[in-house]
């Protein structure tokens, strides 16, 4: 059965990686052909090439305790081919991917699985010899390196060593088709070198740029290829020649005169003879090339990467060359968010460590770093970058300010100026004076990756959440990076949103919040709470006593009054309401967290305590619900039995250590109940008889909130 997270040393790896401090969570399993019935014998989908939201390829979990019959798949659950073999002493095995079972070939013994921040590792036996898969998505948050992060691929290493005394002889595959493409076999394919590079692509001639189908892309390049070497062949036919043919020589015959969209394409790499206490591995890349990234108001915005290598050859032979610094960053990256996240706690530590590290490239995969093509530069320094994220699993969104909101933790952490390149994108629109509203506009369009903005007005009503959102979001970059000169070229236009918080924060009207499956009626607590907050940010923005007057004025109403409290005065309550004068409500308040971190003072820390007690009677048995009472129909019209991972973690963070502990072991219970064979979901049932089930939004960058606790304890880490 699945185990829960536990640390082990990598096959083969042990020696490099625990002198560079890594540890690896790891999830043993016997071998199953079919999926088990027992809910703790799988858990969630594996990332394996993960670096947009284009390239977002993951593994059911429960498939991985027979990793050779796995049916890897994009994000949102469309089946993508990707096949690796290997030969060992003229024997054939599936290692990955091959659930059909193509060809004469037996299934390696999976081993164990394993995954960092960066890394998903599966270790197995194929006959004589012990073999590794590494699938690696970098992840390189620093400013320096955005260039770098902004290329669209992942790489994938196998590596083989003996498993006993005697050498042996490998030869290693890995092959792909058109499912990448989403154009069903009607894209074209052709092969091709460059200096050290050598690949095939997947294009579409006649290809619509910024369109999607199902949320995959429906253009731009599907690339796959490895370093040009000795022993490197390729082939691109029908399934089963390409596999048989490796199958019967262990290489493959250099045929790319006929390809057609419909082929699979493969890669070869002879390894020779492994010596016993010695390795031999290939590394091969898969991206996912868009030239025409966004739509930027009517105009191309392109990847960031084009600043420096400007055509797909070029960049694909980059990353190929850069592998082993990549590879050496993610050995001190991965083990450093593994010890400071652990470092919160030495009773819940771990678990909260595990959580991070399951986020991380989850949330940089739904980012595109991009540039004006008109900007970049002749030179390797780069261009501007701007960032554009996508709201992936509900409306497809593209720069929803909730959903910056939802994720900003990540960015306090690794590095506060992603909130600037995300937000740029918006403030250049509003202040060109096309958005027509006197508040924060929801998103920057209604489907990625248009980035059309609404310049009717039209758009989901979350006014006093947005605008909220802004100034705290404003006054986090400005805090955690001393630049306040971004937001003063933008002081006219903050100053009327400010001017908005102030008339219309206290009373909300009927709206919705980022949470907007429950209803949005007037007057709602944790709504006038944020805005309280924002206006308290916006004083410090924008040099400004009033608005913090202003919003102290309206924390004083809502708690020291008990306008926003079940009870009569401060001293007769027990928790926030959701609603005023209705005392039997409640929900998370989350803003809290916004409170603290920012140091705003907004509401006194005996405010928190009070809420964090309530929590506690709240707790279910996997979890906070988000509001209750959970029979009160008024929220969604049925029961509310679930609760939202992201979010509990953000209130728990701002509360005491019992609440801390409490939403960490329930996050982590939901987390690897195996019940769910998706990307890490954050809405799911905390109660009743569906519990530890997900409900909604997977895949989705607001995991990057679940780095709220080691943020607020360790602030910015470079």
């Amino acid at each position: 059965m699945l185990s829960t997270m536990m640390w082990v040393a990598i096959l083969l790896m042990t020696p490099i990686l625990s002198a560079a401090g890594w540890h690896f969570n790891e999830i043993q399993s016997p071998l199953h052909d079919e999926r088990p019935d027992s809910r703790n014998s799988y858990a969630f989908d594996h990332p394996l090439a993960v670096k947009n939201p284009y390239l977002s390829t993951w593994v059911p979990g429960y498939q991985m305790n027979d990793s050779a019959h796995a049916q890897p798949e994009f994000w949102a659950g469309q089946p993508l081919t990707w096949i690796v073999l290997a030969r060992v002493n003229g024997k054939t095995y599936s290692l990955f991917g091959n659930p059909d079972g193509v060809g004469h070939t037996a299934a390696a013994t999976t081993e164990s699985v394993s995954f960092t921040s960066s890394h998903t590792f599966v270790n197995l036996t194929a006959g004589a010899a012990k073999v590794t898969l590494d699938f690696f998505s970098p992840v390189l948050p620093r400013k320096e390196d955005y260039v770098r992060q902004s290329l669209p691929y992942s790489y994938l290493t196998v590596t083989a060593a003996p498993y006993g005394d005697e050498e042996i002889d490998v030869q290693i595959f890995s092959a792909i088709d058109h499912t990448w493409t989403a154009q069903h076999g009607a894209a074209s394919l052709n092969y091709s070198s460059y200096g050290s590079a050598e690949y095939f692509q997947f294009y579409n001639p006649s290809q619509i740029p910024y369109t999607e189908v199902n949320d995959m892309a429906t253009y731009g390049s599907v690339l796959f290829g490895t370093m040009s070497d000795d022993g490197v062949t390729h082939r691109c036919a029908p399934e089963h020649i390409t596999v048989n043919q490796f199958d019967t020589g262990g290489q493959l015959a250099d045929s790319d005169v006929s390809c057609s969209g419909l082929d699979l394409v493969a890669l070869s790499k002879d390894l020779g003879n492994v010596r016993k206490n010695s390795t031999a591995g290939v590394t091969f890349a898969v991206g996912r090339d868009r030239k025409e990234a966004i739509n930027y108001l009517g105009n191309t915005q392109t990847g960031l990467y084009r600043s420096v290598w400007s055509t797909e050859a070029e960049a694909i032979e980059y990353f190929l060359q850069d592998y082993e610094s990549a590879y050496n960053t993610s050995l001190s990256f991965d083990a450093e968010v593994r010890s400071r996240s652990r470092s919160v706690s030495n009773a819940f530590g771990d678990k909260y460590a595990d959580i991070v590290e399951a986020s991380v490239r989850q949330t940089f995969g739904a980012i595109d770093l991009t540039a004006s093509p008109d900007l970049l530069p002749a030179d390797d320094l780069g261009a501007p970058p701007q960032a554009f994220i996508k709201e992936i699993s509900s409306d497809g969104n593209l720069n929803t300010v909730d959903i910056i909101f939802q994720t900003w933790p990540v960015f306090i952490s690794l590095n506060p100026d992603y909130i600037r390149l995300l937000w740029e994108p918006i403030m250049s629109y509003s202040a060109s004076g096309r958005w027509p509203k006197e508040f924060v506009i929801h998103d920057m369009g209604t489907h990625y990756p248009n980035a059309t903005g609404h310049d009717d007005g039209r758009e989901e009503h979350m006014p006093l959440f947005e605008t909220s959102s802004l100034f705290i979001l404003f006054y986090a970059y400005e805090k955690y990076t001393g630049d306040a000169s971004w937001a003063k070229q933008y002081s006219s236009l903050l100053t009327g949103y400010a001017d908005y918080l102030v008339d219309h924060s206290l009373y909300p009207s009927a709206q919705l919040i980022s949470v907007d499956a429950i209803r949005g009626y007037a007057n709602q607590t944790a709504l006038a709470v944020q805005s309280a907050m924002g206006l308290k940010a916006a004083s410090k923005i924008l040099h400004n006593d009033t608005h913090a007057e202003v919003g102290d004025s309206y924390a004083s109403k809502i708690y020291d009054e008990a306008l926003g409290l079940d009870g009569p005065t401060v001293q007769e309550s027990t928790h926030f309401t959701y609603y005023y004068d209705q005392e039997d409500t409640w929900n998370v308040i989350f803003a809290a967290y916004s409170d603290v971190l920012l140091e705003l003072d907004t509401f006194p820390s005996a405010a928190w305590d009070m809420q964090s007690e309530w929590y506690l009677r709240q707790i279910r048995e996997l979890g906070l619900p988000f509001a209750g009472p959970s029979d009160n129909l008024d929220y969604t019209g049925s029961k509310l039995t679930w609760g939202l991972s992201d979010w509990n973690i953000v209130a728990a963070s701002a509360s005491s250590t019992a609440v801390q502990a409490a939403v960490i072991d329930t996050t982590h219970a939901f987390l690897t109940n195996g019940m769910n064979d998706i990307p890490f979901g954050t809405k799911y049932e905390v109660q009743g008889p569906r519990v530890g089930k997900w409900i909604s939004n997977r895949a989705r960058s607001t995991v990057g909130s679940n780095f709220a606790l080691v943020a607020l304890k360790e602030g910015t880490w470079w």
